[in-house]
């Protein structure tokens, strides 16, 4: 594969890091309906009557919402690659990086399934569709320890790397961590049906969903600018 090829083909898994949270937040979001959240705190009743009212809205945004697994693969595929190319090849830090996408394509593709389950019988007893909105909600929302080997690995390579025109320079690795630790008090949601800390909540929502998107933003730069730079570099060779 020439250069010009290659190229191309990293700064469209860059782009795919935007192409992610649009799809994300327009099929979980905007096409069912699901930001702001429905509250923990409704009973098995009110959450049926959700689903039986727009069982067919749901669907559609949660196939949506397994496509974003998809699209997400080509921002891993690049990230990794410039991850390998700090490590001269790829190292832990290179496959801790691979497996936490893995998991993050997981738990964008498994609570929708979970969120399609409810939808596609809506006339299921109403404890059923509440045992599989938690399931949903709770994975989606909750899941974060996979996703943080993400930031954490990309963090650590800024760091080491101290080569001037760095794929992840030294900001990036700050503000890495950074979102990394701003997610954490997500795991709360765990423990409280209402207020700040619920999956509804300022911390079990709001919060997570400016530093999941801001994860993909700053990164988005970085990987754009990087193969760019590379770009300049063979043009001038």
């Amino acid at each position: 594969m020439d250069e010009r090829a290659k190229s191309g083909l990293l700064m469209f898994g860059a782009w795919c890091a935007l192409a992610y949270l649009a799809t994300v937040f327009g099929g979980w979001g905007l096409v069912a309906g699901f930001l702001p959240a429905t509250p923990p705190s409704a009973d098995a009743e009110q959450i049926l009557a959700l689903y039986q009212a727009d069982h067919t809205r749901i669907r559609i945004g949660m196939l949506i919402l397994m496509f974003a697994a998809l699209v997400f693969i080509p921002f891993a595929a690049t990230t990794t690659h410039f991850i390998a190319e700090v490590e001269r090849g790829a190292g832990m830090l290179t496959y801790t990086f691979l497996l936490g996408a893995a998991g993050n394509m997981l738990l964008t593709f498994y609570p929708a399934i979970w969120w399609l389950v409810a939808a596609f019988r809506p006339e299921r007893a109403a404890e059923l569709i509440y045992l599989m909105n938690d399931m949903a909600w709770l994975q989606f929302l909750g899941g974060i320890s996979m996703y943080l080997a993400m930031p954490m690995a990309i963090s650590i390579a800024a760091l080491l790397d101290r080569r001037p025109d760095a794929p992840f320079p030294r900001w990036c690795g700050y503000a890495n961590i950074w979102l990394a630790v701003m997610i954490l008090p997500d795991q709360l949601l765990f423990f409280f049906h209402e207020g700040p800390f619920a999956w509804n909540g300022l911390f079990g929502l709001w919060v997570p969903v400016v530093v999941f998107s801001g994860f993909f933003l700053v990164n988005f730069y970085v990987l754009r600018k990087a193969i760019l730079r590379d770009r300049q570099r063979v043009a001038l060779a």
